[in-house]
């Protein structure tokens, strides 16, 4: 089985009650842990680990929850994975400030060949889930040492959040709380599986060229040899002092690798006139300007295909962009979505980005299915 279990209260006493019931009759080979920023995640941390302790928890600090009742900024989620279906090895990886590809991508495939030496019989249904510090600015890397060393197994991921403060994000490991860290979880299970990614959004006409910029901090200084900010604000209909959060999620950028869009979502403006991106754009890349679909009819297809293909769906866990949820209030469509997160077993964070194969995304809902016992 695997255990859904979530808490809206502010009380950790509460928080850890609840959350204990919801995995109840769960024998966890590993819990995931997602709690929003604002409560006191190291005291939910601590009470889950003691109550399970052979089993590990993982998970990070969030901006928000995605459940089949919560669609918001606050909110605790603990995911269990029974021993009966799934297996597991993690590999923690610490101080990305001096990341190694190499070295992070020689211990993420020694814990996969741990992973397969121990393997039962029939978990032959593979999965990787990447967890990682929101502001550490290392998805990318560490995705793609993750892709080159798990060979074709599927990855999955999300940036740990704090809720727009873009002050600091938290990983969970074996009882501590860490920063400048991420973890590697990878898994093999008997239950079908699927890994996915999906985003609402079509490219326009419209073509921007980055003449100006900073790759390594996110930071774009101008677009089409004109003030980043300005620019941008133009191109959209907007005043410069118009462009907030929630503006960013409904007019996104688009990036075209590998034949396929996706989404370079913007962050913040700075005080310089600059665009603060959530992933790494490099000067002299070409972006195209999005059109949105509706994000209820997107996800009700999508997620209809995954219903199909793995027969039933007992759980779907979500890395859901916090620009999707902005955008979803501003539109008051949260009813709507909650209502599909319902039919499907979502649950699952709002993330400051999301990584997909070897790419860092943003925008974009991932996640892992998890079809039914045979």
């Amino acid at each position: 089985m695997v255990a859904r279990a979530w808490s809206q209260s502010r009380q950790p006493e509460r928080i850890i009650a609840e959350l204990m019931l919801g995995m109840r009759g769960c024998n966890p080979a590993l819990i995931t842990l997602f709690v929003s920023s604002n409560l006191p995640y190291e005291e939910i941390l601590d009470a889950l680990t003691k109550e399970y302790p052979g089993t590990k928890v993982v998970g990070c600090t969030t901006a928000g929850s995605l459940t089949a009742t919560r669609y918001e900024a606050d909110g605790a989620i603990a995911v269990g994975f029974d021993r009966s279906a799934f297996t597991f090895e993690t590999c923690l990886l610490t101080n990305l400030r001096d990341y190694s590809m190499a070295g992070s991508g020689e211990a993420i495939e020694q814990v996969y060949f741990d992973l397969l030496r121990r393997l039962e019989p029939g978990r032959d249904n593979f999965f990787a889930m990447l967890l990682v510090d929101g502001l550490s600015r290392r998805e990318e890397e560490i995705a793609a040492s993750a892709y080159a060393a798990l060979d074709e197994v599927p990855i999955f991921g999300a940036s740990a959040g704090d809720n727009l403060n873009f002050d600091t994000t938290q990983i969970f490991y074996d009882g501590q709380v860490l920063e400048d860290s991420a973890l590697v979880v990878i898994g093999a299970s008997s239950r079908p599986v699927e890994v996915f990614k999906f985003e609402h959004f079509w490219p326009t006409d419209e073509k921007i060229v980055v003449t100006s910029a900073d790759p390594e901090r996110r930071i774009v200084w101008s677009i089409n040899a004109e003030p980043a900010a300005a620019e941008y604000a133009r191109m959209i209909g907007a005043d410069l002092s118009q462009l907030t959060p929630e503006l960013f999620a409904a007019n996104p950028l688009l990036v075209r690798v590998g034949g396929e869009y996706h989404v370079r979502a913007i962050q913040k403006v700075g005080a310089d006139g600059a665009l603060h991106f959530f992933c790494a754009i490099d000067e002299g890349i070409v972006l195209t300007l999005a059109h949105p679909e509706d994000m209820r009819d997107n996800l009700v297809k999508n997620m209809a295909r995954i219903d199909e293909r793995l027969g039933s769906l007992e759980v779907v866990l979500c890395f859901d962009c916090i620009l999707r949820r902005l955008e979803a209030e501003r539109l008051g469509i949260k009813p709507d979505l909650l209502k599909i997160f319902e039919r499907y077993n979502m649950i699952g964070f709002n993330t400051y980005g999301e990584q997909y194969r070897f790419l860092h995304l943003s925008q974009t809902l991932t996640g892992l299915a998890i079809g039914g016992p045979p």
